[in-house]
């Protein structure tokens, strides 16, 4: 006797259609994916995309005299290992093993719900978590090209790093990257400037992060090489999928080696170490 799979659940296909969607979905769009493949009334698919907004995970939002259906910002999302981003609005019960960031939703770029910021969100979890940098994140120093948000710098500070710079010339970024800090409490090691970065005369950075677009990251090179010491980390993101290897062969002329990729729904982003960041972490992974 044939045995028959069992579907995934009509929640499942939902969320799985609109966090892979590249553009707004409606529910006329919504209708029309999942009637390619079920037979679906739509009296049924509305009842369970009102159950979704009502418990939370979805919301309707407007745009040009337009509803669509998008999941909802204000539910905690485990974006990585040992990260959650979510609303002050909304608690997330604490976890030794877990730091939860809180964010007020604004205009600037970097909420954690694009890939590219959930990627790079994942490499620098990863990154700190490695056997050889784990012992000395407090004495380590970095720098988030384009905070926006302030999020990347805010993780890296909530999984322990010493001190973080976070870069931007846009003056609505700096705000929200200030009100984000204060309210995840680390004032004392995220410090904010509003110059460009060929202006910042700090010391040197042992950690780089950036969620630019491939131009910009190309342009970073000679100038980082004033900014970070011979070991050095970069997390890059922002990039197209297909972008990964060329960003990582650019740099290795630098001296820096591709120590890992991610890919999501089209976009990438890449780890590069050089120096003793590299024999490090390299000689601590297990052989097999």
């Amino acid at each position: 006797m044939a045995r028959s799979v069992s579907k995934p659940p009509l929640e499942s296909l939902i969320l799985g259609f609109l966090s892979e969607s590249r553009s707004k979905v409606d529910f006329r769009r919504l209708k029309h994916h999942l009637g390619e493949t079920l037979q679906l009334e739509a009296k049924v698919l509305k009842r369970v995309v009102s159950g979704l907004i009502q418990n939370g995970t979805l919301c309707y939002t407007f745009h040009f005299g337009r509803s669509f259906i998008e999941i909802s910002y204000d539910r905690p999302r485990v974006v990585s290992n040992h990260v959650v981003i979510k609303s002050p609005r909304c608690s997330w019960p604490a976890s030794a093993e877990q730091v939860v960031v809180s964010l007020y939703r604004g205009a600037s770029f970097g909420g954690g719900d694009h890939p590219s910021t959930r990627l790079a969100i994942q490499l620098i979890d990863r990154l700190l978590h490695l056997p050889g940098l784990r012992c000395k994140k407090q004495s380590l120093r970095a720098v988030d090209i384009g905070t926006g948000s302030g999020i990347l710098a805010i993780v890296a500070a909530r999984l322990g790093v010493g001190q973080i710079c976070g870069v931007d010339t846009d003056p609505c970024a700096i705000y929200e990257a200030r009100d984000n800090i204060g309210l995840n409490g680390v004032e004392d090691r995220v410090n904010l400037i509003d110059k460009n970065l060929d202006d910042i005369d700090d010391g040197l950075y042992d950690l780089v992060f950036a969620n630019l677009r491939l131009p910009t990251l190309y342009g970073l090179r000679d100038l980082l090489e004033e900014l970070v010491p011979v070991d050095s980390a970069l997390v890059f993101s922002g990039l197209k999928s297909d972008e990964t290897k060329r960003i990582a062969e650019f740099y290795k002329k630098s001296g820096y080696f591709l120590f890992e990729e991610s890919n999501q729904n089209g976009w990438g982003s890449v780890c590069l170490l050089r120096g003793a960041l590299l024999d490090d972490t390299i000689s601590c992974l297990p052989v097999y």
